[in-house]
């Protein structure tokens, strides 16, 4: 009775084991462990200009604005090509024409002997309870109901270059209770344990193919189960998944959940690996990124500053308007953020960015875009900063205050678009306008005269 209460005991401490070192894996929702790349950015920028501004524990590390970008120039990088600056951006709407190839062959199909149902052909020799539970609450909710069975092998699962360190350890273990009724129970995630199949296919396929096992729909799982079952050959092949998808599918699709996954914790190994390869694609196909897109939003502050650094500039009107547009769109989801403000205001005083045709409504939509910030923020000059930051926000007023003017004097615009310039539009920069165009319309009547 002692021994089988021991075994209980021990099972039980093994699952609790597993279960907290991968519980923070698959949540959705965001938790204390996650990076808050907004805090972290103002207390790095705020650093650098007055370190009282800090009220923090004496050994607490502040991390400088260099380790925020680490995961943009990891010095274990030696990839010249890896490189974010300068880079050029790709046609609006580009595509590879490769695709992937993600099916197994038949012969590797006839190795999953665990699907077959019926046992006695299949040689079954252990098998696996899986229980799943919802995790959003933390309760163990797990019922016979939900469980399922799999009819396994110990050899597939415990040896070879694909094997468990989990299941390795367990059926080479003789105090664990579970070695005399052939039958190992887990608890896991219910999403998790939908791809408990697609664990198994990658355990039994052949090395060579066992790859096409992973896709878009599971790959998050697969992690968890690799990190659960300790198969590091499935996270290396989830990590190269990845890869594949971001570097030659160009795929922006999904780069909204890579980013919210990885960006959590930028000192994970895997986040280091995957992030420099997303701001990079980020840039590449920067004219591809949608304005009102979810991409756009959930890129971090850090990860929009290297993307807009690695930009290279052109005189192409279609690509500075949308780069433009997107930086205004951006800042409108951050305005209350001072760096990110500051950043897009020191963006805008590139040359090139804000040298747009005037004559073109969108031209003056995106400046209009940027009245409505500077109003939020209630910058609307005159300005009296001393300050770099706000030295950059005068010389974009001046740009936008520019381009009103010359708007309003190369077209007789829409009673719609005059009403919104009216709305939007700071007081004295539309009485200047107004002023222009009617000294203009005063001098060509004057020379129609003579």
């Amino acid at each position: 009775m002692d021994s089988v209460d021991t075994g209980e005991e021990e099972e039980a401490a093994t699952e609790e084991m597993a279960d907290d070192n991968n519980d923070d894996i698959m949540e959705d929702d965001d938790t204390d462990d996650h990076f808050d790349w907004e805090k972290i950015i103002h207390d790095a920028e705020n650093a650098e200009d007055d370190s009282s501004n800090f009220d923090m524990e004496e050994d607490e590390e502040v991390p400088t604005d260099d380790d925020l970008s680490e995961y943009v120039c990891d010095d274990d990088i030696k990839d010249d090509d890896y490189s974010i600056e300068n880079i050029k951006m790709l046609p609006r709407g580009y595509r590879p024409d490769a695709s992937p190839i993600n099916e197994l062959s038949e012969d590797s199909k006839a190795l999953l002997f665990w699907r077959d149902e019926e046992n006695d052909k299949c040689f079954s020799d252990w098998k696996i309870k899986v229980e799943a539970h919802k995790s959003d609450d933390g309760k163990d909710d797990c019922s016979e109901e939900s469980a399922a069975i799999y009819n396994v092998h110990r050899f597939a699962i415990a040896l070879g270059p694909k094997k468990s360190g989990y299941f390795e350890a367990l059926l080479q273990s003789d105090c664990y209770r579970e070695n005399s009724d052939c039958v190992s129970t887990v608890k896991l995630p219910e999403k998790v344990a939908k791809q408990f199949p697609d664990f198994l296919d990658y355990l039994y396929a052949q090395p060579l193919e066992s790859n096409f096992v992973i896709n878009f729909e599971n790959w998050e799982s697969m992690k968890y189960l690799a990190d659960y079952f300790l198969v590091p050959r499935l996270t290396e092949a989830v990590a190269e998944f990845i890869e594949e998808d971001i570097m030659n599918y160009f795929n922006l699709d999904h780069m909204e959940k890579y980013i919210s996954v990885f960006h959590r914790d930028i000192s994970d190994d895997m986040s280091r690996r995957i992030l420099p390869q997303a701001v990079r694609v980020c840039a590449q196909m920067f004219l591809s990124i949608e304005i009102d897109s979810p991409l756009l939003m959930s890129i971090p502050p850090a990860m929009f500053r290297a993307i807009m650094r690695g930009l290279s500039w052109d005189d192409n009107q279609e690509t500075l308007l949308h780069t433009c547009s997107l930086l205004a769109a951006y800042l409108e989801r951050n305005v209350e953020d001072r760096v990110v403000f500051d950043f897009c205001c020191d963006v805008s005083i590139e040359p090139k960015l804000f040298c747009l045709d005037v004559r073109e409504d969108a031209t003056i939509e995106v400046v209009l875009t940027w009245y409505r910030l500077m109003a939020k923020r209630e910058l609307n000059g005159p300005f009296e900063y001393a300050d770099l930051c706000h030295r950059n926000i005068e010389l974009v007023f001046i740009n936008l205050a520019h381009i009103t003017c010359e708007y309003l004097r190369s077209k007789t615009p829409s009673i719609e678009m005059m009403e919104k310039i009216v709305r939007d539009a700071p007081n004295d920069v539309v009485a200047k306008a107004v002023r222009l165009s009617l000294d203009e319309a005063r001098r060509s009547r004057e020379s129609g005269d003579d």
